[in-house]
């Protein structure tokens, strides 16, 4: 028998939203990054717009970051997330729970005041997407330090 991942991706999203738990900030910690929710910025800070404009899309996709640095996802309207997972699985949360995610943000109007922050502790590339349902699948999906 042969599921797709389309037919998959709602129960990985279910099986996280079970595992993580809902709201609008989760903070984790990867071999990769440190994430945390905050609400401001600081200083050397690189920004990805997450679906701005209404578009299912984050800006920029791709990201060159130095260890140490930190990136900063700002979430707009309706609800996105950013969920991390490895280049042969885009779409998929990454293995045994153990990669990042931000839960899903909820935005009525604008520019939601909360951040999901990564800062960056080592070069390998970091593949992430948006769990919400349908919005991998149309290319919601980046990655930072590509190789």
């Amino acid at each position: 028998m042969h599921f797709s991942n389309k037919a998959l991706l709602p129960s990985l999203f279910a099986f996280a939203l079970a595992q993580y738990g809902g709201g609008t900030a989760a903070s984790s910690t990867t071999s990769a990054v440190s994430a945390t929710a905050t609400s401001s910025s600081s200083p050397g800070v690189q920004t990805v717009s997450v679906g701005d404009n209404n578009e299912i899309v984050f800006s920029p996709d791709t990201i060159t970051a130095a260890v140490g640095s930190s990136i900063e996802f700002v979430f707009f309207p309706p609800i996105h997330s950013v969920t991390q997972s490895t280049f042969d699985s885009p779409c998929a949360p990454f293995a045994n729970g153990t990669g990042f995610w931000s839960g899903p943000f909820t935005t009525a109007s604008g520019r939601n005041a909360k951040v999901f922050t990564l800062t960056v502790n080592d070069t390998n590339p970091i593949w992430f997407f948006c769990a919400t349902p349908s919005h991998c699948e149309t290319g919601m999906a980046g990655v930072i330090n590509p190789s």
